[in-house]
């Protein structure tokens, strides 16, 4: 019995010895690197790039260049074509329904006005110019004013008196004349546009020089070209 209680005890103090050994190391595990981080090491990592707004900035919106339409309207002395240019305030009401188009009028008297009033839009902005009768004929005037403002399409009705028709020249970009060839009116009308290093478009025409203000067909072809000069602003495209 007391041989007993000896072993007992001596295997008791050879545990406590070797757990005092083993304290404050550390013991290998199987499939554990042996260059693992010790407890308590502070470690680093290295992780993705922040995203930042930056690297997704998004596109400014896109801005298509403002239309401005000068309107130019008939009569035999200039005041009077708010009268007898009837139709063509007709057309400058459907016109002006279009987005992003600005229609202005004129007596044909007051076609100087129009160069100054494009000489203070944004460059980029685009100029059309329509005219009836002596607005047609003096639409060719301005065009030929020292100043050569840029227009990027011109319609004539039925321009009148063709003898006081101009030849135009490269600033205006493109062209279309409604060419009465019969405007039974005491020789007036029967405008036809002549350029130089320009596009122009002729359509003949076969009524009243009084009536080509009200055909609805040349209507929906003015608006129709309108409608198709397009260009992105240049602050927009420079982008």
């Amino acid at each position: 019995m007391k041989g007993g209680v000896r072993f007992y005890l001596a295997g008791a103090v050879m545990l406590l010895t070797l757990a005092g050994c083993t304290h404050g190391t550390s013991v290998a595990v199987p499939g554990q690197d042996s260059y693992a981080a010790a407890e308590g090491e502070v470690t680093g990592s290295i992780g993705l790039p922040p995203q930042t707004s930056e690297m997704f900035a998004p596109l400014p919106p896109i801005r298509m260049a403002k239309k401005h339409i000068y309107l130019l309207l008939g009569g035999f002395y200039g005041t009077d074509g708010w009268v007898t240019s009837a139709g063509m305030l007709g057309l400058r009401s459907s016109l002006a329904a279009l987005p992003n188009v600005e229609v202005t009028t004129y007596d044909w008297s007051s076609f100087k006005k129009v160069v100054n009033d494009i000489a203070v839009l944004p460059k980029d902005d685009i100029v059309i110019v329509i005219g009836y009768s002596g607005g047609g004929t003096r639409a060719t005037w301005l065009a030929n004013l020292p100043s050569k403002p840029k227009i990027d399409l011109m319609i004539l009705y039925d321009p009148s008196p063709s003898w006081q028709m101009k030849v135009i020249g490269p600033n205006v970009k493109r062209a279309l004349c409604y060419h009465n060839v019969i405007p039974l009116f005491f020789g007036l009308g029967g405008g036809a546009l002549v350029g130089n290093n320009t596009v122009i478009e002729t359509v003949d025409i076969f009524e009243h020089h009084m009536l080509v203000q009200t055909d609805s067909t040349l209507h929906q072809r003015t608006i129709a070209e309108v409608k198709k000069v397009q260009r992105l602003a240049d602050s927009y495209a420079a982008q």
